[in-house]
């Protein structure tokens, strides 16, 4: 579904990516109500970034959801965990 000023909207249904290195490829999967009732296979976009850009969006999707980042390990249970 494309709004007036040609922005589409979707439903994200899945996700994967491709390890490059130092960067990485994000393959989003999404559907729109047309597409969802028809049949037809997900979208799918290809976003190619860095590492770092991948950590700032991870770590921005943590924070948009309220959520916490996993507890980082002190340097004591490293060398005993």
């Amino acid at each position: 579904m494309q709004d007036e000023t040609g922005e589409r909207f979707g439903v994200l249904v899945g996700w994967q990516s491709a390890d490059l290195g130092d960067r990485m490829v994000l393959e989003i999967q999404t559907v729109e109500r047309a597409t969802w009732e028809s049949g037809e296979k997900p979208f799918l976009t290809k976003i190619m970034m860095t590492n770092n850009q991948a950590t700032v969006l991870a770590n921005y999707l943590l924070k948009a959801s309220g959520s916490m980042p996993p507890p980082r390990r002190r340097w004591m249970a490293r060398l005993f965990g």
